[in-house]
């Protein structure tokens, strides 16, 4: 993704906050959507032990994975 504007902004209601969705178009036709929590913010995942931390990110990132692969 570039330094461009976006072309939608459109907020995402979860864990209580109201969070914008920038939407960018990307070179082949789709759409890239950018998720801006804050300059100081990240995002944590908490679990009982380090490997059920480390599921939970590996299931977040293989859907994400597969749904760019879709797209594509």
């Amino acid at each position: 993704m570039t330094q461009q504007k976006p072309i939608e902004v459109r907020h995402l209601r979860a864990g209580g906050r109201l969070i914008p969705v920038q939407f960018f178009r990307n070179a082949g036709g789709s759409v890239a959507g950018r998720f801006v929590l804050g300059a100081e913010d990240t995002p944590i995942v908490d679990g009982p032990t380090p490997d059920a931390v480390l599921a939970v990110l590996r299931d977040v990132i293989d859907g994400l994975l597969l749904a760019r692969k879709k797209v594509a």
